[in-house]
C-alpha cells in the first residue's frame, strides 16, 4: 500500500489497532502521545515523524508483516511535510 496524505491517518490507525489487538505496548507508548493530530501544524507532524523513527529504530524486530514498511513510509511522509517537500 502506498502511503500519502490521503491515507496516512487510515494507515496509522490500522497500525495502532493491530498493536492494541496484540498488546504491543512499546510502539503504542511511543505513538499515542502524538496521535491523532489535531491541528495539522508542522509541530504535530514533527512529533509524529520522531515517533515513527523511534518505533523503527527500537522496535523493528517486534513489528509484524508489513508494519515496518508502513512505519518507514509514514516516517518519511511526516518528515516531508515538516520540511515542506510534499506537494499538497
Amino acid at each position: 500500500m502506498n502511503v500519502d496524505l490521503s491515507n496516512a491517518d487510515t494507515v496509522t490507525a490500522k497500525l495502532i489497532d493491530n498493536w492494541c489487538a496484540r498488546r504491543a505496548l512499546e510502539p503504542l507508548r511511543v505513538i499515542l502521545p502524538c496521535y491523532p493530530r489535531v491541528s495539522g501544524l508542522t509541530d504535530e507532524w514533527g512529533a509524529l515523524a520522531a515517533a515513527f523513527k523511534t518505533i523503527r529504530v527500537r522496535f523493528a524486530t517486534s513489528l509484524e508483516g508489513q508494519e515496518l514498511e508502513h512505519v518507514i513510509a509514514l516516517q518519511q511522509l511526516a518528515e516531508s511535510v515538516v520540511h515542506r517537500e510534499h506537494a499538497a
